[in-house]
């Protein structure tokens, strides 16, 4: 009996039992299923960080970019004549500008903004045909001739004489006391009197007088008894004034074009304001409720053209601007990381004459 139960013990006890090798293999198959699972994971959540790390400085510089924007679209036009019309030798500011040139050879009016629809092709643009869009603005520079005003420092517009011609050369003496200390060679200048406007760029300084003569860095002189400035009638004054362009170069860099007004020889200084631009494009709310691309480029829509209507610039009341912004390289699935930003700036000083 006691032989019995010893058998049977021996038997039912296993007192170093292991795993079989399927369990094994059950328990690999687990483990790697769920270790694959959590570096997936771990991955798309480091793809997520990666892209919003991307699209902080791409909305940031976006910011930047629309906030100058909005800042120069806020002053166009301001103290530079909206019912007096500013004219120069045909074609010089489209020359200048690059824009396409009217077909008549007349005069040529500057409105205080200048559109300019599909100017540049992107290269940038991962889409091939995309042109950006480019706008300038004039408008009046307040540090020029500053004048005591109830305790401040005002800008004022200094009172000349009526232009003469000496070799060549365009010359205004500043009258009732006023002096050229303040006027600067190279500097552009909005010229007013009885009969219109003309702009010139300042080419030399006398004895109390400012220069105007032909081949200026800007090329928009013309001088003589057939020029725009010896036509111009007292009581006349003049005042200095900023243009800049906005526009984008086909590698992808929004620049911002400040022509002349400085000591430097150059016709302008370009200010990189964003890189990785894909696309800029501009519309203009006129003051008819009405949305255009190219105000100026009359109802056919095509800048150059014999319906071309600059006065329509003088009726934009908003304008929208839209900028695309993409990263310059690919991210580890093959596409761009891109921002789009849209912002509408009022034209307040085109609804009224400031001057």
């Amino acid at each position: 009996m006691r032989k019995r139960e010893n058998e049977i013990s021996s038997k039912g006890s296993s007192p170093e039992s292991g795993f079989t090798i399927i369990e094994v293999l059950v328990s690999l198959a687990m483990f790697l299923i769920i270790t694959g699972a959590i570096f997936g994971v771990m991955q798309v959540a480091q793809q997520g960080r990666a892209a919003v790390n991307e699209q902080v400085p791409l909305n940031k510089n976006a910011r930047v970019a629309l906030n100058l924007l909005g800042r120069d679209a806020l002053n166009v036009g301001f103290g530079y004549p909206l019912k007096n019309t500013v004219v120069l030798p045909d074609n010089r500011i489209t020359t200048l500008l690059g824009i396409p040139i009217d077909v008549d050879t007349t005069r040529d009016t500057v409105p205080p903004i200048i559109s300019g629809n599909n100017i540049t092709e992107s290269t940038f643009n991962t889409t091939a045909g995309v042109f950006t869009d480019q706008v300038t603005f004039l408008f009046k520079d307040t540090t020029f001739n500053l004048v005591p005003y109830n305790g401040n420092q005002l800008s004022s517009p200094l009172n000349i004489s009526a232009a003469t011609t000496v070799d060549g050369i365009d010359e205004v003496v500043p009258i009732s006391g006023g002096t050229n200390i303040d006027c600067r060679v190279n500097d552009i200048f909005l010229i007013t009197g009885n009969t219109g406007s003309t702009l010139g760029v300042a080419t030399g300084l006398g004895t109390n007088t400012v220069q105007f003569s032909n081949l200026d860095i800007l090329d928009l002189n013309l001088t003589g008894s057939t020029g725009p400035l010896r036509g111009i009638t007292t009581p006349a004054s003049m005042q200095r004034v900023r243009m800049v362009t906005y526009h984008v170069t086909p590698d992808g860099t929004l620049m911002r074009r400040e022509y002349a007004n400085s000591s430097s020889t150059d016709p302008f200084v370009d200010d990189p304001l964003v890189f990785g631009v894909e696309n800029f494009q501009i519309e203009y709310v006129m003051d008819d409720g009405t949305i255009s691309v190219d105000p100026s480029a009359g109802p056919d829509q095509i800048a150059g053209t014999p319906d071309d209507t600059e006065a329509n610039l003088a009726a934009i009341r908003q304008i929208r601007f839209t900028l695309t912004v993409r990263t310059t390289e690919s991210s580890a699935t093959g596409l761009f990381n891109r921002v789009t930003m849209t912002s509408t700036f009022g034209t307040r000083n085109l609804g009224y004459d400031p001057s």
